[in-house]
């Protein structure tokens, strides 16, 4: 495996540990750009090395039409070098045959110049006797006469019929100089031809080896691309996951934005001696949970400032009087949903809406930390939680002005 697979197997690593360490501490902004730079730069390699195994694939092509036609030309030579043997070989066999034409010739030859000497031996002997020995003898005259002109055309009949086996050495030799020449020309046109086959196939064992080392380098590219792509798939997955966990971290966030404070503190009857313009800055909330919209914000479905705060809470928890004083309210109202209001004198009043039940009836007198209510979300409003109003001649005021959370 080479060294840039095990390295890029590393930073995955590197980076699955940057999702560790970003549940806990690291701002996932920081981890997703940092992964993504990671992924960029494996898609450009993937890119770069998909231009590369584009043109080793075209040098693939190129030398796969070198070696056939360095495959064909190697089949042409071959036959040529067959059909030159072929003619060598009939060549040879045409010579084979001269040289015997020409040893029975010359053969020949040797017997007609025999009994041409023969002949001659003969004629000589004859003409050493005179006509008038060859009558004293008895030898019939007609007869001598014609054994000489005989003698006479058969030696020239022999030597007409040298003359002409000569003229066939002669051609016979010229044809056998002639088929030696050719059979010379044919060696040296079968060696050029060797010796162009071995160099073809010298030609064709380096471009098999160029091509086989294409082969390979086109493989082990596709290896490393398909290492690429998985590493590439494992980051675009933990992009997603980094991405996911930085929404819920920023829906966290502006909900922790909304949450003015976390109440866990509760109202009791240990201020009720007090006159209630006295009790600033020492109440408790009438509930415990999380203050999500606070006085004067906007709500974000109508755009109508709060004129009280809205406290999160579990449905069904208590609602606790802030102070002592008197329902002068307790019913469903619309927008309010079960609400309940207390006059605590002095012209101050507190209002808890959303309810899920009301338990103090009208005219009730009511001590600081009495039970008024359960949390509900009546009014149709989408949250359980506690709407909470502080009054002063019906106009509304900050509650948390009033309120102490310790």
């Amino acid at each position: 495996m080479p060294k840039k697979i095990s390295f890029l197997s590393c930073s995955v690593l590197v980076i699955f540990i940057c999702v560790i360490a970003y549940t806990s501490n690291v701002y996932p902004n920081e981890s997703i750009d940092s992964t993504q730079n990671d992924l960029e730069n494996i898609q450009q390699k993937i890119n770069s090395l998909d231009k590369q195994i584009i043109q080793k694939t075209k040098a693939q092509k190129g030398i796969t039409r070198e070696l056939k036609q360095e495959e064909k030309n190697i089949s042409k030579t071959k036959k040529e070098i067959y059909k030159i043997k072929k003619r060598a070989r009939n060549n040879q066999k045409r010579l084979e045959a001269l040289k015997k034409e020409l040893t029975e010739l010359e053969k020949n030859i040797e017997d007609k110049r025999n009994n041409l000497s023969l002949n001659y031996y003969h004629s000589y002997t004859h003409g050493k006797f005179s006509s008038l020995q060859m009558l004293l003898e008895g030898i019939n005259p007609n007869e001598i006469s014609r054994d000489q002109r005989y003698l006479g055309f058969l030696s020239k009949a022999q030597s007409d019929s040298i003359k002409d086996i000569k003229k066939d050495l002669i051609k016979v030799e010229g044809n056998k100089k002639s088929i030696g020449a050719t059979i010379k020309k044919i060696a040296s046109l079968k060696k050029a031809k060797e010796k162009k086959a071995k160099a073809l196939q010298k030609e064709k064992v380096r471009k098999k080896k160029t091509l086989k080392k294409i082969n390979l380098e086109i493989k082990s590219k596709k290896k490393i691309k398909s290492k690429l792509i998985a590493d590439e798939k494992k980051l675009t997955s933990i992009i997603s996951t980094l991405i996911q966990k930085s929404q819920a971290e920023n829906e966290k966030r502006i909900k922790q934005k909304k949450i003015v404070a976390d109440n866990q503190s509760l109202p009791d009857s240990s201020l009720d001696k007090l006159n209630f313009r006295k009790l600033k800055k020492k109440l408790k909330l009438p509930v415990k949970g999380k203050i999500i919209h606070k006085f004067g914000k906007k709500r974000p479905d109508t755009g109508i400032k709060w004129k009280g705060i809205f406290i999160k809470a579990n449905e069904g928890d208590p609602v606790y009087a802030v102070a002592k004083g008197k329902v002068v309210f307790s019913d469903w109202l619309r927008g309010f949903g079960n609400i309940l209001i207390i006059d605590h004198g002095g012209n101050y009043m507190s209002l808890y809406g959303n309810n899920e039940s009301l338990l103090m009836k009208q005219n009730s007198m009511v001590n600081g930390g009495d039970q008024i209510a359960t949390v509900g979300n009546s009014g149709g409003n989408s949250a359980n939680g506690l709407y909470y109003e502080l009054r002063k001649n019906s106009k509304p005021f900050n509650p948390m002005s009033w309120t102490t959370l310790k």
